[in-house]
């Protein structure tokens, strides 16, 4: 673990019209009132945000304030490393840095330039629990980039004294007892949002950092965290902005986690991992309509439309496609704001933090505390073997086979993108992976023949389709269907490349 400083927190999004009363309730008074103004500032080439710090120079009062906060290895979503200082002015003091990561990051460059500032009204106060002390904050204000703001009303509860396993029991009954959301959204990650290009803002994953001291243990909560810090970002995107890459993205999220916890079942399998399951495929399933009406307006619909050959009932079908997606965002929506998922993420959280699974007693115990490095040679090694055995008969496999062979490909993918960083060859991770990719894209092309398939099949099974647009969908069936065969050979040629590819790992 690392010996860095800490700052152990978790935040959460809060109602504006219950903010006042939800602090008060969480902190056990009316606390103190600070405002703060902070600039943060990077290298003109961002080398600070690519090694994901953030560096700001806060007043607080009369006071300046010198911070600058990294992701910690394995503490990702709960705890980030930070060093403070009391500082002179507005602007930051290179040599403060000296001896942190951030003077890595740099090199050489010495310049830092302003990115953008953060305004808030702060209320404060410290709850003092049987074991631990936790600072409760609210925070009100706004983000301002150039001639772009987005505004700020965020509960963050800060572990001042005692363990995380306090901050998470105090954090959990709160969000049960005030219907509270967990978010994972930073101000220093707002900021470098709106000095983004304008859209849907859709939050990938950021792999996190594990190394070669780290169990499997270890590993898995990083690995975790990460996934569902995908899945939350999207989810808070889809309230706010809609769109295709946003429902995406926290479908991706999601898969990814789900992926995680089949790939580190040896590691953290317990009375809790199968309710935990569960939600996670209920939360797919919520998603799935949106996205693949997304797919299918976007590409056989398209490729139909573009053909301009008999458009008899096109039109009318466009406009149903449109129709069914707008109700399926409303219900991906829905599940976002639900209290239902909000319960999914704390638990999840809780669990992935220290679930029965982390005990010093549980059936993994032996596995978990093994270094991750040979965890994973043997997990990678074993998903592996598994595609590359079944891929030979590609050609001749039916939808469902492929559809399966997909799924392998995709938990391969996920864990490889995540452990890769464990490899001391990245030439060879580079081939590896951007052959599994291509692999899993040409079946995932496939995939969406079918699913186009029974979606189109779907409307024409409806009353309220047109005979015209009944008839543009049965077209569109049959122009994807003549596809097919051509991307099966497609796909058989990738499997080939991916059985080539040399493993990095080992």
């Amino acid at each position: 673990m690392s010996s860095e400083p800490r700052e152990i927190e978790l935040k959460f999004r809060v109602e504006p019209a219950r903010a006042e009363a939800v602090f008060e309730a969480i902190a056990g008074g009316k606390g103190k009132a600070k405002t703060l103004a902070a600039t943060y500032y990077d290298t003109p080439g961002g080398a600070l945000a690519k090694a994901g710090m953030a560096l700001r120079v806060r007043r607080e009062g009369r006071a300046w304030v010198q911070t600058l906060k990294s992701a910690e290895a394995g503490n990702g979503a709960m705890g980030r490393g930070e060093w403070e200082w009391p500082a002179t002015g507005a602007k930051p003091d290179l040599a403060l840095l000296r001896g942190t990561p951030a003077q890595k990051a740099m090199g050489r460059s010495r310049k830092l330039v302003p990115l953008f500032t953060v305004e808030m009204d702060r209320r404060l106060a410290v709850r003092a629990l049987e074991n631990a002390k936790v600072e409760v904050a609210l925070d009100r204000g706004r983000v301002v980039a150039g001639d772009r703001a987005e505004p700020v009303l965020e509960l963050e509860l800060e572990l001042k004294t005692g363990e995380p396993c306090d901050l998470l029991a105090f954090a959990a009954e709160a969000r049960r007892a005030h219907g509270l959301a967990l978010s994972f959204a930073t101000k220093a990650g707002r900021g470098m949002g709106l000095r983004g290009k304008p859209g849907d803002r859709a939050v990938k994953f950021r792999p996190p950092t594990v190394g070669d001291g780290m169990t499997a243990g270890d590993g898995f909560r990083a690995i975790a965290r990460a996934a569902l810090e995908q899945a939350v970002s999207n989810a808070e995107r889809l309230v706010e902005t809609p769109g295709p890459e946003v429902i995406h993205q926290m479908r991706v999220g999601v898969r990814r986690l789900r992926s995680v916890i089949s790939i580190f079942k040896p590691v953290a399998s317990d009375r809790r991992v199968t309710g935990i399951k569960a939600e996670l495929k209920w939360l797919t399933g919520e998603l799935d309509q949106a996205r693949n009406l997304d797919v299918l307006l976007a590409g056989a619909y398209r490729r139909a439309a573009r053909r301009k050959a008999d458009p008899t009932g096109l039109a009318d079908l466009g406009r149903q496609l449109r129709l069914n997606r707008t109700a399926a965002y409303a219900r991906a929506r829905s599940a976002a704001e639900s209290e239902r998922f909000r319960a999914l993420v704390m638990d999840t959280l809780v669990w992935i933090e220290a679930g029965p699974w982390s005990g010093r007693k549980a059936s993994g115990a032996k596995t978990r505390d093994k270094p991750l490095a040979a965890f994973a040679d043997k997990a990678l090694g074993e998903r592996r073997r598994k595609i590359v055995k079944r891929c030979g008969a590609l050609a001749e496999m039916s939808r469902e086979q492929r559809h399966h062979l997909r799924i392998d490909c995709k938990k391969l993918r996920y864990a490889a993108d995540a452990l890769s960083v464990l490899s001391a060859k990245p030439k060879r991770v580079e081939r590896f992976i951007a052959a599994l990719k291509d692999l899993q894209d040409r079946l995932g092309d496939l995939n969406d023949i079918a699913t186009g398939e029974r979606l189109a099949h779907g409307l024409t099974a409806s009353t309220d389709v047109s005979g015209a647009a009944d008839w543009a969908a049965g077209r569109l069936i049959g122009g994807e269907t003549a596809r097919e065969a051509a991307l099966v050979q497609a796909a058989a040629a990738a499997a080939k490349t991916f059985k080539a590819a040399k493993p990095f790992w080992g």
